[in-house]
């Protein structure tokens, strides 16, 4: 075969993955609608921030090829697909919609070859059913295939953190794998493995179990710092009581661990948020209710009023770090998109800052307020009454901050 792989989906988490296969010994079929996109990749320019992405396109160059069509996925036998679920409305449920205009496309290009069998492995977050309701029968009434004898059909549901998706990527806590039979787990696997630092725990399931662990996962970390968070506002009301000193302490128990585990922010991100609605989706579906799933969202918004409370009536308001988390341009649920989605700076005039030039753009098209980019921390800070620590990026010299400036610091920096 030409290809080992043809990759579908070139975003924020598939090209990272797409890029490390190549650098580690498969060669890659990379498929993308985006023509600015695409034009960037073949002039070898990483499209936005992420550790290592230029060096990881500079090393996978001649090991992969960037394109628009799928003319030639049939010169591969597996097809891995990566491509966004938006959440619909905050209902909780995921779009489909890109995984199924992916696989219809890659299906016709297959009946177009002549070429029979093929390895179907999805990547994207999907509502836990998808695969078996939607996908299969989809691939069945193009094709003609039949699951387990035509194609195979695998499930690889992606662990990684903007920031540190190459490395997460190649170092995972775990590897998990759903398919329709052990054996194309297996193979699966075997795929991925050429990325691998370590050989790291394997856990192989079937299909709709993957699915459910993804969402399951992130609904799982949500909890964790939702209670990092009601343990911060309430030492906020007892005296004498630092929350890092108890969430250090207890985070010493192994069955709790120190990782998402600091009172600050709400959650936000790509991820967590929806993860979490769907996760009550899910529940609300078959007649449960995800009590702590409506807790944490209680408590995320809880932590949100906190933060607001803390404004006072000083009219002009910085924000300083925009991203949903430090060392990341991707600005999505984050502390600053909140409150300015929400309105709760809608009576001040807004200054923000951060440390890359793209997150201003990042922020949402939703927010209906005025918002000024300064040109630098110092200038920020020249103006404002108030400043907001929002992500407690460590890279901010926050000693430049003026003591008649109002301080509002959920991460307890200064």
């Amino acid at each position: 075969m030409k290809y080992d792989i043809s990759f579908i989906g070139l975003g924020k988490l598939g090209l990272p993955l797409a890029t490390n296969l190549a650098i580690y010994g498969r060669k890659v079929l990379a498929i993308d609608l985006n023509e600015f996109l695409l034009e960037q990749l073949n002039k070898k320019v990483a499209p936005w921030i992420e550790p290592s992405l230029q060096e990881n396109i500079d090393r996978a160059a001649d090991r992969i090829t960037y394109t628009n069509s799928y003319d030639q996925v049939a010169d591969s036998k597996t097809t891995i697909i990566l491509v966004n679920t938006p959440s619909v409305e905050r209902d909780g449920s995921f779009s489909n919609e890109y995984v199924i205009n992916s696989l219809k496309s890659t299906c016709e290009a297959l009946v177009k070859s002549d070429k029979t069998g093929h390895n179907f492995v999805l990547s994207s977050t999907v509502m836990p059913g998808s695969i078996q309701n939607e996908f299969i029968p989809l691939i069945e009434d193009i094709t003609g295939w039949k699951l387990g004898k035509e194609f195979n059909f695998s499930y690889v549901p992606d662990f990684v953190a903007i920031g540190n998706v190459i490395n997460d990527f190649r170092d995972p806590d775990f590897f998990l794998v759903g398919a329709n039979t052990d054996e194309v787990a297996q193979d699966t696997f075997q795929l991925y493995s050429c990325m691998l630092k370590l050989a790291p725990p394997t856990s192989r399931v079937n299909l709709q179990e993957a699915e459910l662990a993804k969402v399951a996962l992130n609904a799982y970390i949500t909890t964790k710092i939702s209670f990092a968070n009601y343990l911060g506002m309430l030492a906020e009301k007892l005296p004498n009581v630092n929350v890092d000193n108890v969430t250090e302490a207890i985070g010493q128990d192994r069955r709790i661990g120190t990782r998402y585990f600091k009172a600050g922010a709400p959650y936000g991100g790509t991820c967590f948020p929806r993860d979490t609605w769907a996760f009550l989706k899910v529940s609300n579906k078959v007649g449960m209710f995800a009590e702590q799933m409506a807790a944490n969202e209680k408590i995320n918004n809880d932590t949100l009023n906190w933060i607001a409370s803390k404004l006072g009536s000083n009219p002009i308001v910085g924000l300083v770090g925009l991203g949903f988390k430090p060392g990341t341009s991707v600005t999505t649920e984050g502390l600053a998109e909140k409150l300015l989605k929400m309105g709760m700076l809608k009576d001040k005039e807004v200054i923000v800052y951060d440390k890359f030039a793209d997150s201003f753009n990042n922020l949402s098209q939703d927010i209906d307020q005025v918002v000024t980019l300064a040109t630098d921390l110092e200038n920020l800070l020249e103006v404002v009454d108030t400043v907001i620590l929002c992500n407690g990026d460590s890279v901010y010299d926050y000693k430049k901050i003026p003591s008649d400036i109002n301080v509002i610091d959920p991460w307890r920096i200064l």
